[in-house]
């Protein structure tokens, strides 16, 4: 297929006629040509063939011939081109009836004036007219005067290479036969061809716009009138680059004040343009943000002031005016209960589930264009929205709020034809509504909230502090871009649009099944720069446009419970926090006497109070935040009567918005669990580490004690396995939650609609809503996992974590020390009951255990009758001072509470000492746990008994190792304690962690692709930092070099 050659412009040679069927230029028949189309010239005659069917079957029909050429006979061509016919002559009409013929134009000629001076008086033009014959056929052409007024235009009269003429702001076509009319019947052609007003009369209107006219009286405000003011009161909060504040003297208004200011305020009946005259000076009045100092609202409230009469018994309706003022206060206007119908969230006898907008549409001279309904009207600059497309959307469905931010060029609202709207809600509760909608009875006003609105120069709607819209006004007409406004003699200059449209619908308190009136709340913003728009070249002028629907419910009294409940969690909140700090404290404080580390206590129990307060806020806000978005989520998705709709999302306040809490809630969550879970770390990666091995010296070994570390360096290498390792698995999690969120779309449950039907905007999610999907999925995720390690896998496959390593340290001989405070840790007591030595084969491995399963060995308990081999441990401080000596011997300021060496101590001195701390240490612990010899200290003697029920249920120091002056050591039985040094025990604040942490970036980008990414590498980041931190950290605290560990 070969490229097709289009002419440019579609612009064809003159002897050719563009084709458009094949894109060609095709040639015509013979002098048969006039501009555009195949025709015969005005001087010759044309005639009309009969084709064969053959040939018009072919498409070779030539239905059209020219013939004689009249201006041979000097004779010119009828105007239906059947007849040359001579002008007329003194011989056969009047003289002043006579037309001459014109060799230069081939026609007959009245020999009209040409253009002259203005006189002030009508020009005296003649048109030619045809004269016929008794049988109907033209004989000749007159000229017959014009009526007084009106005037022949000729093509003499057009200038600067126009097609037309223009007199009073109207085109006009030479036509020799026609006599034309001024736009005004108070006009008259001047000797000029200009069109004057007659005497007593005023020229109004600009002509490089439109159709000038003439006015008998000026109105009562007649000055500045076409000055128009953008003033922005939002664009200093939003740093805007446009300027908020200018004026520009408007061609528009110029244009449209003075006739519709005064033929409105001097009304002649329905009949003329009086109506419609109203009707465009209220529009100028709304163009210029109602503000009552600018002319046109001026000049309204003068008027509106003179009418008597009203429309449907309202005061502020006044008859030929349109309503655009509520006079009543604004919680009155809102409050008002007189839409009568019932609406459901489904079909339903005598209620209504679909709601019905009508919009009255004006042009902005003020042309009723007619109702029509409400669609898609209010997205005016969404290109993928057809206009023509005037389907119901789905947000017309009662509770389906929706929400459209999407980007706008600005320049593109240049050659769109502006108007300005009244919104009704059609109240189908009434009979006639069945019978015909439009009747007035059907149609509730919308008040309308202009937040640009000017009253005393300032902006009583602008609403940016609480409480601020207590004084607002209300109005009824808006428009959603101004074009006009702007225009002045060098063009358009500034644009204003509708940058946020919002259409809340709330329902009654009282009765959630009826409405009070919707409102509509519009913002606007102007674009300007100087004569921008009117170039050529012009850069393109983008920015954000929303358009949403909210279904909102009144709140206060629940905010007045959820207020109530808050003051009830905040002291439960310090109650718990008092707890946990005096439980802290008296750990701490118990028989420190040593200055520097009450110093360094002092700061440390500061840092540590503020970590407790974050996690306990954490604890309870985040339960307490569950539940309200739990409460939401559950009874506004799954309620089949109207009962709960959800709060209204102001986005034109701060802390105002009933959402704030939850926004703001959530980012301090996400922070102070994110700061608790760093101190955790680094508190885990400072735990004292000691392990005890309980293996008598072998003979024959060279080494200091004679004992293999294989045993050792294998306990240590499965702890510091279990240091990062958790119970649920982040990536099934994860998985799970792309599953369901992203595969199965669940991630459109945080749409604010009442179902599940997901039939809206899918970016379109509710804070509260989606914080409750994510937690739902989160939740489930992780109780499939919990479910399946208890019920089958740790049951049957493999045991708990804490159960293996126990049994490893007892099947190694290693006891354990972890000192996860200065005064508190835990004792793994790993010493084998078997009486060969666990340096031994695996057949006389099985032997041990098997003899132990038989009950052949003693118990593997502290005691050797109990069972228990996990406690938790509390020190007095003369036992912690022992700890430090040994290890400030071989590594000093190597204490838990003084700043760590990095030295790697491989020197021959300074190895030695470590292994000579190291053994001394080992030989402190083994003769403290066996009693060997016994201590002379109570410092140093231990007991071993149950925790009491305060101390296991609230984490109680023990009063008895509170209230002596140096307490004995004391051991709680605990089985799972020592995993809270390690991640194994902080599950839960982990969790909690991954949740705030996806919800924080699904608020951030509202995609759950990208929160499950960026969820995934927090806890990547988690898990090197424990892992990296938590193996220098057992190497160091273990005397275990570090290349022995993985």
């Amino acid at each position: 297929m070969a490229t097709i050659p289009l002419p440019p412009n579609l612009q064809c040679p003159p002897s050719q006629v563009f084709d458009y069927a094949g894109l060609v230029c095709s040639d015509c028949d013979s002098t048969k040509i006039q501009p555009g189309v195949c025709g015969c010239p005005s001087t010759s005659l044309q005639t009309h063939v009969d084709c064969s069917i053959e040939s018009m079957w072919q498409g070779s029909c030539k239905d059209l011939t020219c013939s004689t050429e009249c201006s041979i006979l000097s004779e010119v061509a009828s105007l239906d081109q059947q007849y040359c016919i001579p002008c007329s002559s003194n011989e056969s009409s009047a003289p002043n009836e006579s037309s001459k013929y014109d060799d230069l134009s081939n026609e007959c000629s009245c020999n009209n004036p040409a253009k002259g001076p203005s006189t002030g008086t009508h020009v005296v033009t003649k048109k030619l007219v045809e004269i016929y014959n008794e049988t109907g056929s033209p004989i000749r052409k007159d000229c017959y005067r014009c009526p007084e007024g009106m005037a022949v235009i000729i093509k003499d009269l057009y200038e600067d290479g126009r097609q037309f003429f223009v007199a009073a702001g109207r085109e006009y076509i030479a036509d020799p036969h026609l006599c034309v009319s001024c736009p005004d019947p108070y006009m008259f052609f001047d000797t000029d061809y200009t069109c004057v007003c007659v005497d007593g009369y005023l020229v109004a209107g600009e002509a490089s716009i439109g159709e000038q006219s003439c006015l008998e009286n000026n109105p009562s405000v007649s000055s500045s009138y076409s000055r128009v003011r953008f003033k922005d009161p939002f664009a200093l909060e939003e740093e805007s680059d446009e300027p908020h504040d200018f004026t520009l003297e408007s061609i528009t208004f110029s244009h449209l004040y003075l006739k519709a200011a005064a033929e409105c305020e001097y009304y002649k009946g329905s009949s003329g343009k009086s109506l419609q005259s109203c009707q465009a000076l209220s529009n100028l009045c709304v163009m210029n943000m109602y503000d009552e100092d600018m002319p046109a609202c001026k000049q309204l409230e003068v008027i509106s002031q003179r009418r008597v009469e009203t429309y449907h018994n309202q005061e502020e309706w006044k008859y030929t005016l349109p309503w655009l003022y509520y006079q009543d206060e604004a919680d009155y206007v809102t409050s008002d209960r007189g839409i009568n119908m019932r609406i459901s969230f489904r079909t339903e006898v005598n209620h209504v589930n679909i709601l019905s907008f009508k919009l009255a549409k004006f042009t902005v001279d003020g042309v009723f264009v007619g109702m029509e309904d409400l669609t898609n009207q209010f997205e005016f600059c969404f290109s993928s929205l057809d206009n023509n497309d005037r389907k119901k959307p789905h947000w017309l469905a009662f509770g389906n709020s929706y929400r459209h931010e999407y980007d706008c060029s600005i320049d593109h609202l240049l050659g769109k034809e502006m108007y300005l709207y009244d919104l009704y809600l059609v109240d189908e509760s009434s009979e006639s509504c069945n019978v015909n909608s439009l009747r007035s009875d059907c149609l509730y006003p919308v008040p309308v909230l202009n937040r640009n609105l000017v009253k005393e120069n300032k902006f009583p709607n602008a609403n940016m502090q609480l409480g601020d819209d207590l004084d607002d006004i209300y109005t009824r007409r808006f428009f959603i871009f101004d074009n006009q406004s702007g225009r002045t003699p060098s063009g358009t200059e500034a644009v204003r649009f509708a940058k946020k449209i919002i259409l809340q619908i709330q329902t009654q308190s009282e009765n959630p099944s009826q409405l009070y009136p919707p409102r509509l709340i519009v913002e606007y913003a102007t674009t300007a720069n100087g004569n921008r728009f009117a170039t050529a070249e012009k850069e393109a002028t983008n920015t954000s446009l929303v358009f949403k629907v909210e279904y909102s419910m009144k709140t206060e009294n629940f905010w007045a419970s959820i207020q109530v409940m808050i003051g009830f969690i905040f002291a439960f909140a310090v109650v718990i926090f008092g707890v946990r700090m005096n439980n802290f404290f008296t750990r701490q404080q118990a028989n420190v006497d040593d200055p520097a580390a009450r110093s360094t206590l002092g700061l440390h129990f500061i840092l540590h109070a503020v970590m407790i307060a974050c996690h306990t806020f954490v604890l309870l806000f985040f339960s307490f935040n569950t539940i309200i978005c739990a409460y939401w989520f559950i009874f506004f998705k799954l309620q089949s009567e109207v009962f709960l709709l959800l709060p209204s999302d102001n986005e034109f306040h701060g802390v105002s918005n009933e959402y704030y809490f939850f926004e703001a809630s959530f980012r301090v969550l996400f922070w102070c669990q994110s700061i608790y879970i760093a101190y955790t770390i680094v508190d885990q990666c400072r735990s004292d580490l000691i392990f005890v091995d309980w293996e008598s010296p072998h003979r024959g070994k060279s080494s200091s004690n004679g004992v293999p570390m294989w045993r050792l360096v294998t306990v240590a290498n499965e702890f510091n396995r279990m240091q990062a390792k958790r119970r649920s698995s982040i990536e099934f999690s994860l998985v799970f939650v792309v599953f369901f969120m992203i595969g199965v779309g669940q991630h459109k449950n945080a749409s604010p609609q009442p179902n599940f039907h997901h039939n809206g905007d899918e970016n379109n999610s509710n804070i509260a809503l989606s914080f409750a999907n994510t937690v739902l999925f989160f939740a489930a995720a992780w109780i499939m996992q919990w479910s399946w390690r208890f019920v089958f896998y740790e049951r049957w496959i493999e045991e708990p974590h804490s159960t293996k390593f126990v049994d490893l340290c007892t099947v190694c001989n290693i006891s354990v020390f972890i000192m996860v405070e200065n005064n508190k840790g835990f004792y793994l007591h790993g010493k084998s009951p078997y009486a060969a030595s666990a340096d031994c084969a695996a057949e006389e491995l099985l032997e041990n255990l098997q003899r132990e399963g038989n009950g052949l060995t003693i118990d593997r308990g502290l005691d050797g009758t109990s069972g228990s081999q996990v406690f938790n441990l509390f020190v007095s401080s003369v036992f912690r001072r022992q700890i430090s000596k040994f290890y400030n011997y071989a590594r000093p300021k190597q204490g838990r509470y003084f700043s760590r060496s990095n030295d790697d101590q491989t020197g021959g001195g300074e190895k030695e000492k470590t292994l000579l701390a190291k053994f001394q240490l080992e030989l402190f612990l083994q003769s403290f746990i066996d009693r060997q010899p016994p201590p002379s200290r109570d410092g140093l003697k231990y007991i071993v008994r149950e925790p009491l029920l305060a101390e296991r249920l609230l984490n109680v120091t023990p009063a008895d190792f509170r209230a002596n002056a140096e307490p004995k050591c004391i051991l709680h039985p605990d089985d799972n304690g020592f995993l809270s040094a390690t991640f194994l025990g902080i599950e839960l604040d982990l969790l909690i962690h991954d949740i705030l942490t996806y919800n924080v970036a699904n608020m951030a980008f509202n995609n759950a692709g990208v929160s499950v990414v960026a969820t995934y590498l927090v806890n990547l980041l988690r898990t090197h930092l424990r892992s990296w931190f938590g193996k220098k950290n057992l190497s160091e605290k273990s005397f275990i070099n570090e290349k022995f560990l993985s």
